[in-house]
């Protein structure tokens, strides 16, 4: 049994049905075989002794009928008994020799080939002597030999036999072995059938079908695995039932959750843009006050304090001018405008922007020379730059500072590499966030508010740019920026700074805003730039005073937020009153990025409060001259 397990198992075929029929047919042929081999031979052993026993009663017979032939010499009957014998025994030959081995008589064919031979001698017929006076009771006479009988048979009909015994034994085989096959596979089928249904219900299971079932009696082997896999396919479909409900239950108290986190997160975003609207709004007052007391100021003693004020103050406006770039950023309303430029020549203005500090803390900053020509947007890898380098420079104590770059195939690698305090490993990601400030706990605000980097993380994924950071506490950190290489030959020279342009005459600004204090602060300054000025808190106020003054204005300038509207529907009303695209600037202390987004989708040049004077006298400048040249003023 081992061995035919043995050799089962070493079948090139696997399937159940080819197996069954190897187990079915492999016995039924060995006991096949071995049952006809064995009754074969005992048929042919059979049929061999009957020939030769045959032809041995033929020799004897004729041995004990042939001796009155040869007493008298009658030859033919002689030969008579000899036909009689070959017809009654089915001898091929038969033959008589005398004591001296002459023939007598012979019949028959004495061709060579497969025969039987058989001798017998033929002697004087026995007879009953013991009424004889002359011999005793007990003795005989001798038989003298009259001579000998030799008959052969032929072998053909055991060769006959032999094959036609093998024939039937061969269709006997083929027949049973047919049988065997049959029965083999219909069972094979069957069960095959069985395990093919229990297959298909395990695969539509596999694929989440879970309400299939195996239908087959329960009984026997097959019917017990059929019916595990129903059961196995309830408990799957129970646990599907409750794993379902329960993502159902996560889902709702996620989407609780969610809502709850958006309301407090849309509160909060409510708030700080409010917030730092509110804040802001005093501040740009405070601005427009100071520069009107530096223009006016004569006393020499007074000008250091004036100084200070406006330090503060522009200390004041970057940390709100950070906010705004993150909301900025979160809006949208930044575009990326790529082109060819020289790497070194931003490395020479970040030198002379950050070199004073850096001598101020008595720290080395220093700009390895590079000649690569970058492709991006000079503005925005610059501003990268200048809250990397700015960060490095605030969080390194003794040392300096490195910035340098190099070609990483179609990529220049810039890196800041400083020698400061470092960054955990496990805080390395949370420094990219807003607000995170890892070595200022007590919310120094002369380092910053945590913004630099995440505005950084910002702009490196509007530009593409891959930001790495490693860095080893107490050893210092590097930061790089992956930019795309650009072409030198399609960099194009920088056009010359225009100079300021000269306020036009007569020239008439309506400024609306609502906080009184900013209107005061406004007029003083326009007042000192000798710039006729009206003011309104609204958009209502404003036409009433334009209808005093018989002309439309050559610029308005609005506040966004306004008690009847906001700053847009304001100039828009005002257009069309006067009939006329008058120029238009929009300040706001608003940071919300839907309120960003609206506004430059409106098309107006924006101002964030607190705006610089300059800037703003700048900005008028040209839209009045550009106004005029147009012939709308």
């Amino acid at each position: 049994m081992s061995f035919v397990r043995t050799l089962v198992d070493r079948l090139p075929f696997s399937s159940i049905r080819s197996r069954m029929l190897v187990i079915a047919l492999l016995p039924a042929l060995v006991t096949e075989f071995g049952m006809v081999a064995y009754f074969t031979s005992q048929t042919l052993d059979t049929a061999e002794n009957a020939l030769y026993n045959r032809t041995g009663n033929a020799a004897r017979h004729l041995a004990d009928a042939l001796p009155y032939a040869l007493v008298t010499g009658d030859t033919a009957l002689a030969r008579s008994l000899l036909a009689a014998e070959i017809t009654n025994s089915q001898l091929v030959h038969a033959r008589i020799v005398d004591p001296q081995g002459r023939l007598v008589a012979s019949l028959g064919e004495a061709a060579p080939g497969n025969l039987v031979v058989r001798h017998a001698t033929i002697r004087v017929p026995d007879a009953d002597l013991r009424d004889d006076t002359l011999f005793a009771a007990d003795s005989r006479p001798l038989r003298p030999a009259l001579g000998a009988v030799e008959v052969r048979a032929s072998l053909r009909p055991i060769e006959d036999t032999r094959r036609a015994t093998l024939v039937r034994a061969v269709l006997l085989m083929l027949g049973a072995l047919t049988l065997t096959g049959i029965v083999a596979w219909r069972l094979s089928d069957r069960l095959t059938g069985q395990l093919r249904h229990i297959g298909r219900v395990v695969s539509r299971l596999a694929r989440d079908d879970l309400a299939v079932r195996a239908h087959l009696p329960s009984r026997g082997e097959i019917g017990a695995l059929a019916a595990g896999v129903n059961d196995m396919a309830d408990a799957l479909q129970a646990q599907r039932g409750e794993m379902e409900q329960r993502i159902r239950n996560a889902i709702a108290d996620l989407a609780a959750k969610k809502e709850m986190a958006e309301r407090a997160n849309s509160a909060k975003s409510r708030f700080f843009a409010a917030a730092s609207h509110d804040l802001r709004q005093p501040l740009h007052a405070l601005s427009l006050f100071v520069a009107a007391l530096k223009t006016r100021n004569r006393q020499p003693e007074t000008q250091p304090l004036i100084d200070n004020i406006e330090t503060a103050t522009g200390a004041m406006e970057l940390l709100f001018n950070a906010l705004l770039d993150i909301s900025r950023l979160d809006a949208g309303v930044i575009e990326v405008q790529p082109a060819h430029f020289p790497l070194q020549k931003m490395f020479d203005e970040l030198d002379k922007q950050f070199g004073a500090l850096a001598s101020e803390k008595q720290l080395r900053l220093r700009f390895r020379p590079c000649g690569l020509t970058l492709h991006s947007d000079p503005l925005l890898v610059e501003r990268i730059l200048v809250n990397l380098v700015a960060n490095a420079i605030r969080y390194t104590d003794d040392g300096g500072v490195l910035v340098g770059c190099r070609r990483r195939g179609r990529m220049a690698r810039i890196s800041v590499i400083d020698t400061g305090r470092g960054i955990p490993a496990d805080q390395q990601e949370s420094v990219f966030q807003e607000f995170v400030q890892l070595h200022n706990t007590a919310r120094d605000r002369s380092k910053g508010l945590g913004l630099g980097l995440a505005i950084v993380s910002r702009l490196s994924q509007l530009l593409d740019h891959r930001v790495e950071l490693r860095s080893r506490t107490g050893r210092g950190s590097a930061f790089s920026l992956d930019v795309p290489l650009g072409d030198a030959a399609l960099v194009q020279a920088a056009a010359p700074p225009a100079a300021p342009g000269q306020m036009p005459d007569n020239a008439l600004v309506l400024l609306v805003d609502d906080e009184s204090a900013i209107l005061r602060g406004m007029a003083e300054l326009f007042d000192n730039w000798n710039v006729d000025l009206v003011t309104a808190h609204s958009a209502d106020e404003a036409e009433q005073w334009l209808d005093g003054v018989a002309r439309p204005p050559d610029v308005i300038v609005s506040d966004y937020r306004l008690p009847d509207g906001d700053g847009i529907d304001a100039v828009v009303r005002l257009r069309r009153k006067f009939g006329r695209d008058l120029p238009a600037i929009l300040i706001t202390g608003d940071t919300a990025p839907e309120t960003l987004q609206r506004i430059t989708q409106a098309g107006f040049p924006l101002l964030h409060k607190p705006l610089r004077p300059a800037k703003l006298r700048a900005l008028l400048t040209h839209l009045i001259q550009q106004s005029r040249a147009d012939g709308v003023g």
